[in-house]
């Protein structure tokens, strides 16, 4: 034990000395998850799953622009109203166009009574009885004039105008049935129940309004902890976390190759230590790195996200499980680092192959890109790779809220990993001497 102790020591003693390379494997992981989980956090909002903002300027004033904003608050898109000297349609227009909103939509002077006068000519009589009413032949939609930044992404453009479209269809509907209950009225005649809700002309849009089929989403009750919907905070932060863990492989190689260049290392092996113990210096180490960067990328998605527009990370009550996986994921890693320092013979190599390999096993593994929106082959492959064990155990912890007992064999397949690559170390320094 206190050879393994002198080990530890002597590592420390060497890593405190390398500071560039000290602030690389911290700071590299904390610019990269700021900049990707800002990146994903913009484009869910490009791709409709967050609230898209949508410049109005209503120069109706009227119920139609009322309506339309009662309809917008159940969708995805959010009204700001334009609050211009000048109530010109040709400024919004030129705001949209020059990329400082991406959607603008003007109510025109005049829309609501239009609208009313072309609902009441849909139900006008045809030849002056009240039981003889025909459609008009033609009839003129009220239009409102919209615009959307010709750099927009394309699904954006079909999601904002779908919802602006479904919503102008629902306050049409509701129109034409309260028009069409006050002519039911007039057909029927005074001797029905005026309480009837079938022939109330105001109650007769809220009629058709009630849902009879609805989706409810059920969560799984056996899970400890509550789930919420995605955010890709919870997804980058284990991820990124992750990826400058295994990044310490290279400096862990670096340190054994110069240790083998110096004589260093034939000197170590003289003495009546076994490679083992050498290796748990570093592990021990190294696991002491892997662990502050974890912690270092988690202060950063809890404290400073939030004071940048994206929600905080958080870790609920799964605290224990995640620091287990992040051990492991450490050993894994320091396991990785150890076998390239063996089987490598200079530190270009070991650097290059170092890097290739875990940017490689990172894209694969869904650190990157989620699994599930990668071709099938590349889903499949995702399987080999020691980020994706990690990355996993991470998502069905924070994620899925499952318990430490549903990642076991992700942890099991991180802890082989490192015996492996550890037994393999072993059989390297015996073939070294």
């Amino acid at each position: 034990m206190l050879k393994i102790i002198a080990a530890t020591a002597k590592e420390l003693l060497l890593l405190m000395r390398d500071r560039t390379g000290l602030l690389v494997l911290f700071l590299m992981p904390a610019i990269l998850v700021v900049v990707i989980t800002l990146v994903q956090e913009n484009v869910m909002e490009l791709t409709g799953q967050k609230k898209t903002q949508v410049l109005l300027l209503d120069l109706d004033q009227g119920e139609l622009g009322r309506s339309l904003q009662k309809q917008i608050e159940t969708t995805n898109l959010e009204f700001v109203v334009w609050d211009e000297v000048q109530k010109d349609g040709g400024a919004i227009q030129t705001a949209v166009a020059n990329g400082d909103y991406q959607v603008g939509i003007v109510i025109p002077q005049g829309a609501s009574l239009r609208f009313q006068e072309e609902t009441a000519r849909l139900f006008q009589p045809g030849n002056g009885k009240r039981d003889s009413r025909e459609i008009p032949d033609a009839l003129s939609a009220t239009s409102l004039q919209f615009f959307v930044d010709p750099g927009v992404m394309a699904g954006l453009r079909s999601s904002v105008t779908a919802q602006l479209q479904m919503a102008l269809t629902t306050i049409a509907l509701e129109a034409k049935l309260a028009m069409f209950g006050r002519v039911l009225q007039e057909i029927t005649g005074p001797g029905v129940s005026q309480q009837d809700p079938l022939f109330n002309s105001s109650k007769l849009p809220s009629l058709f309004r009630q849902p009879l089929l609805a989706l409810t989403e059920n969560q799984d009750k056996s899970r400890e902890t509550e789930t919420s919907l995605y955010n890709p905070v919870q997804q980058n932060v284990p991820a990124w976390a992750l990826f400058g863990m295994f990044f310490t492989a290279i400096p862990i190689a670096g340190s054994i190759l110069q240790e083998r260049g110096s004589g260093i290392w034939v000197r170590l092996s003289a003495l009546p230590v076994s490679p083992l113990v050498l290796f748990a210096g570093k592990i021990a180490a190294y696991i002491g790195v892997c662990l502050c960067q974890f912690l270092l990328i988690a202060l950063i998605g809890a404290f400073l996200f939030p004071y940048i527009g994206l929600p905080a990370f958080t870790i609920s009550m799964n605290l224990t499980a995640t620091l287990i996986t992040a051990l492991f994921s450490s050993l894994a890693a320091c396991g990785f680092g150890i076998f390239l320092g063996m089987a490598c013979n200079s530190y270009e190599q070991a650097s290059t192959l170092g890097a290739t390999s875990v940017v490689a096993a990172a894209a694969i593994g869904g650190v990157m890109v989620p699994v599930y929106a990668m071709p099938p082959v590349m889903q499949r492959l995702s399987i080999i790779s020691p980020l994706n064990w990690g990355l996993t155990a991470f998502h069905d912890l924070l994620l899925r809220g499952y318990s430490l007992s549903a990642i076991l064999d992700d942890l099991g397949r991180l802890f082989l990993f490192f015996i492996v690559t550890a037994l393999l170390s072993w059989k390297l320094a015996g073939v070294r001497q």
